[in-house]
């Protein structure tokens, strides 16, 4: 909801505004007059940090940036790196005067006198006397944290040298954006950057640019591992040759360590420049609890741990709803009314708590309360009458939690003002999902619920423990990894004639990896990787466990994407990658492996390609697509595949070693006029095109291509089209 339509909380937000401007205005005068003391220093910056966060709860962008000015320059006063001057008190008491007046405006634009005294502080010259603007139509100041319009570049103020800490406000948006180079680790365009650039509040450079930097670094830095591995094998294998070449070798070993730590370093130093302690986010907190809590007449004590810590701007930005939708949820929905809390032997004042840490990489965030829990009877009732679920029949937790993440099932028989649709938990796990991250849900009744996020603490830093499965090597975030063992570790029983194993407390059924992900399983079973779903864990049986890796991520480009299990690709170093899928999409897809409803037989589809990475990410997205595969790495192989015959479809790359596509195109049609053909390229120009429509080629698309999913579905199409037409040939 727009909270600052809301005219009781907007009353409740204009008397905490009546409070605290008054002692920014008496700081500023103070600071006129030279009697400013220590303790009103740090009075006006804590006055001011309450304002920025209280107002962008409510959604007062414009009074946020302005009190998120004011609260700076108060403690760089306070840290005596500006010094306080009758100059400066006169432009922070043209700013605080103006802040009341800002709540009866437009919550975004704010008024154009503090639009004005505002642009004065930063540009460290004189404010307009009161009432009277120095320009006819101000332009906007865009500060802190104000989102960006992407078809309307903020303008970036000037910042003076004023002796103290200025803001430089970066449209992450702007600079040259190069096309993508089909020759530097996309495959063509078959993968895309994974990083959606923003700006921030302190970032003094373009972060567009440096989250590029950032993200070659990484992938160099893998390269200098590879190349590592192979030189230590070369000495190794050198033994019983020339002195000469060991030595040689021994030193391209240490020149490349040395490569290899140098860039670690400078990946290090790289990320710590969009690094922003949590209390970016936690600072509004405070005034979005008092707010709620005057709303629903709760009483709710809040406690935050730890929330000095520091990750990246990214990933604060992208939480943020997310955070305030659980913490709306926890007051509305968990938290008790006083006098139910003292009937239940509660104190009348429940309890929010917040805590965060930083372990290996990854974040972990919780959200807990100390109220009634979820009620699964309530929630079951609900998802009947709404049609979700059968009347009849058991219905267990675990389908319940994935309604509660999936639907717009709600906890509540009634939708409020404040909860909206009843989909906060769907919105969260979604926006949680697209981090690569996973959540986690306890509750119980009537003595809380805690939901707990984890997510990698550096959007550019991602650790994914890799796993062998079908022969293919994949990606899972680390943050939804929650145990991996050995299978002959495992203590295994059937129930109802399904294996499964003992972990934790109770038993967890397990599946194979490899049938979840679309594939044939035939090979045996090593090891077992437990991740995190939003129906609980899931344990799914691998080939084998490679181990927790740092990789350089990249998105599926639009023309392999549009399935919900593959996430993206992990660059591993020396060319390889490993497909990253999405562990709760995994879990859901076992399950209905597990469950039977997964066809049978599925259309067989060859891929073609000397790649062998376009091997594994086009075999992988028509799995997921619903395809069995089959792979081939040149026209020859690929020829004696269809000749053996169960293939329904091919996908082959035009520009290939030895007989092209095209030359594979003429073969296949040499023995079948109507079997399906895809043909993809990077390189090939509008002459090419034609002459593989010539040779019977039935689609074309470019690597790079914009329309998502269009290779999976055009694959059905010709395959629907191809079995309709034997239906009328055999009629």
């Amino acid at each position: 909801m727009d909270w600052n339509q809301d005219d009781e909380l907007q009353a409740i937000f204009r008397t905490e505004m009546e409070e605290r401007a008054p002692r920014l205005i008496d700081g500023a005068r103070a600071m006129i007059d030279g009697t400013l003391t220590a303790e009103m220093t740090e009075l006006c910056a804590r006055e001011a940090h309450t304002i920025k966060g209280t107002a962008k709860v409510m959604g007062f962008e414009a009074i946020g940036n302005a009190g998120g000015r004011l609260e700076s320059d108060w403690k760089a006063v306070q840290d005596h790196t500006v010094d306080a001057s009758a100059q400066l008190g006169r432009q922070f008491l043209a700013v605080s005067e103006r802040l009341l007046g800002a709540v009866d405006a437009d919550p975004a634009q704010g008024t154009a006198e503090l639009s004005e005294a505002l642009g004065a502080l930063i540009r460290g010259e004189d404010p307009p006397p009161p009432g009277q603007s120095l320009t006819a139509v101000p332009e906007p100041i865009v500060l802190e944290e104000a989102p960006i319009d992407a078809e309307a570049p903020p303008v970036t103020p000037e910042v003076p040298e004023r002796g103290g800490p200025g803001l430089i406000v970066i449209d992450g948006a702007k600079g040259d954006t190069p096309p993508p180079d089909p020759n530097v680790g996309n495959l063509g365009g078959l993968l895309s950057s994974t990083e959606t650039f923003s700006s921030g509040e302190t970032t003094g450079v373009d972060t567009a640019k440096l989250y590029r930097l950032i993200n070659r670094v990484a992938e160099l830095r893998l390269d200098a591992e590879a190349l590592s591995g192979t030189v230590e094998a070369l000495r190794l294998a050198a033994t019983s040759s020339p002195r000469e070449v060991a030595s040689l070798a021994t030193r391209w070993e240490t020149a490349i360590h040395d490569i290899h730590s140098a860039v670690s370093e400078i990946q290090q130093q790289a990320v710590t420049l969009v690094a922003v302690p949590l209390s970016t986010v936690t600072s509004t907190v405070p005034g979005l609890v008092r707010f709620l809590a005057k709303k629903t007449g709760r009483e709710v004590r809040l406690e935050i741990v730890d929330d000095d810590i520091e990750v990246d701007l990214q990933i604060l930005e992208n939480l943020a709803d997310a955070f305030r939708s659980l913490i709306v949820n926890s007051i509305e929905h968990g938290i008790e009314n006083p006098e139910d809390r003292i009937a239940a032997g509660k104190p009348a004042v429940g309890t929010i708590s917040i805590r965060a840490g930083i372990d290996d990489g990854r974040l972990s965030l919780s959200i807990g309360d100390d109220g009634m829990g979820l009620d699964w009877a309530a929630l079951r009732q609900t998802a009947v009458l709404n049609g979700l679920l059968p009347a009849d029949g058991e219905i267990s937790e675990e389908q319940l939690r994935v309604l509660l993440f999936e639907t717009g099932i709600s906890t509540s028989p009634t939708h409020s003002e404040l909860s909206g649709n009843g989909q906060g938990f769907g919105n969260v796990a979604r926006l949680i999902r697209d981090m690569r991250g996973s959540v986690r849900l306890e509750t119980e009744s009537g003595v809380g619920t805690t939901v707990t996020i984890t997510v990698p603490a550096f959007q550019s830093l991602q650790r994914a423990l890799i796993v062998e499965a079908a022969g293919r090597r994949w990606g899972l975030a680390e943050p939804a990894v929650l145990d991996r063992f050995s299978i002959l570790d495992a203590d295994r029983f059937t129930v109802a004639g399904s294996q499964e194993i003992s972990w934790g407390d109770g038993m967890l059924p397990i599946g194979s990896f490899a049938a979840a992900a679309g594939l044939s399983d035939s090979e045996p079973h090593r090891d077992v990787v437990v991740v995190a779903t939003q129906a609980g864990p899931a344990a799914l049986a691998v080939t084998s466990v490679m181990g927790v890796r740092e990789v350089a991520t990249k998105s599926l480009g639009p023309l392999v994407s549009g399935t919900h299990l593959i996430t993206g690709a992990a660059l591993l170093g020396g060319g390889e990658l490993a497909l990253m899928l999405d562990a709760n999409a995994l879990g859901e897809a076992n399950r209905q492996s597990r469950a039977g409803l997964v066809p049978d037989q599925l259309p067989r589809v060859l891929v073609v390609d000397d790649s062998p990475g376009v091997r594994q990410i086009v075999a992988g997205a028509l799995a997921a697509g619903g395809f069995d595969t089959a792979v081939a790495g040149s026209a020859e192989e690929a020829l004696e595949i269809v000749a053996a015959g169960g293939v329904d479809g091919i996908v082959v790359d035009y520009s290939m070693p030895g007989s092209d596509g095209i030359a594979l195109v003429e073969g296949v049609r040499a023995r079948s006029a109507t079997l399906p053909i895809v043909m993809m390229s990077a390189v090939a120009g509008r002459s090419d095109q034609d002459r593989a429509r010539a040779a019977g080629v039935d689609a074309y698309f470019d690597k790079s291509d914009f329309r998502e999913g269009a290779l999976v579905s055009t694959l059905h199409s010709l395959l629907e089209a191809a079995d309709k037409g034997r239906e009328a040939n055999a009629r």
